[in-house]
């Protein structure tokens, strides 16, 4: 026969961890929103002036560079639902 005493311990030592767990998933899943609202924020703030496409490239790289930056900067917004 199992005592009381021994139960208790058995299942305190069985909910602790599961718990934790918990604790931890929702910490985890804080962190991760508030560090995708920073990204969201940065995202807004470089993408908030438009960059024209180049109607040359060939005769200015750096603006089909900057462009492409823009674009990208663009679609990691929607990737990020912002």
């Amino acid at each position: 026969m199992v005592s009381r005493k021994l139960r208790r311990a058995i299942a305190v030592l069985i909910a602790l961890p599961l718990l934790l767990t918990a604790a931890n998933l929702l910490y985890t899943a804080s962190e991760i929103a508030g560090n995708n609202r920073q990204w969201c924020d940065t995202l807004t703030l470089l993408t908030s002036k438009p960059v024209p496409r180049p109607t040359d490239p060939q005769a200015n790289p750096s603006r089909m560079q900057t462009y492409t930056l823009y674009a990208d900067f663009v679609t990691l917004r929607r990737h990020f639902g912002c």
